[in-house]
C-alpha cells in the first residue's frame, strides 16, 4: 500500500530591512492622535483630519485584509512591492515624498463630510487590530509577509501623515 504525502507549499516571506529609527512606536503613536483634532491644518496635501483618519484606517484594512485588490495590481505589486517597500521604509520623518498616488480603495473622498470622533475611534480601533498582529500575515497586494514588518509599515505611513498634521 502506499501512501500519498502531501506536500505543504511554504510562502516565500518578503524580507524588509528595519523601519527608520525615528518612526514612532504605537504608544507614541496614541499620543499624537490624542494631539489630532478636527481643526487641525495639514502642512501639505488637501486631506482634512477626519479624512486622514479615514485613509490611515483603510490603509490599515489592507494590512488587515479587509480589502480586495484587482490580480493585475496584486501581480505588479507581488513583483515590485518589495522593492517599493524597502525604498520608503527606511526613509527619516519628512523623507517620504509628498502627494503621491493612492490606490482607490484606501482614498478618502474629497468633499464628503465626515465625523471627526467617529473616524478616530476607527482609526484606534484598527491600530489596536494591527498592533496584535502575530507571526507571517498574508497581506492582499504584497503577499506573505512577517507581522512585524507589517506593524513597521503602518507606523511608517501613520507617521508620514501625522507628519503632515503637525502631531509628530
Amino acid at each position: 500500500m502506499r501512501v500519498r504525502q502531501e506536500v505543504q507549499e511554504v510562502p516565500r516571506v518578503i524580507s524588509l530591512p528595519d523601519v527608520s529609527p525615528d518612526t514612532p512606536t504605537i504608544a507614541e503613536l496614541r499620543a499624537a492622535l490624542d494631539r489630532l483634532d478636527a481643526a487641525t491644518a495639514p502642512a501639505w496635501g488637501t486631506m482634512t483630519a477626519p479624512q486622514m483618519l479615514r485613509h490611515g484606517s483603510r490603509f490599515m484594512d489592507l494590512y488587515l485584509g479587509s480589502v480586495s485588490v484587482p490580480a493585475g495590481v496584486r501581480l505588479l505589486s507581488r513583483l515590485l512591492g518589495p522593492l517599493f517597500l524597502r525604498s520608503f521604509l527606511t526613509k527619516p520623518i519628512g523623507a517620504t515624498p509628498r502627494n503621491m498616488g493612492t490606490m482607490p480603495a484606501i482614498k478618502a473622498r474629497p468633499g464628503v463630510d465626515l465625523d471627526f470622533e467617529a473616524e478616530r475611534a476607527r482609526f484606534s480601533e484598527r491600530l489596536a487590530e494591527v498592533e496584535a498582529l502575530d507571526g507571517v500575515i498574508q497581506h492582499a497586494m504584497y503577499g506573505a509577509m512577517k507581522a512585524d514588518d507589517a506593524k513597521a509599515l503602518v507606523r511608517h505611513h501613520t507617521t508620514h501623515h501625522f507628519h503632515q498634521f503637525g502631531v509628530v
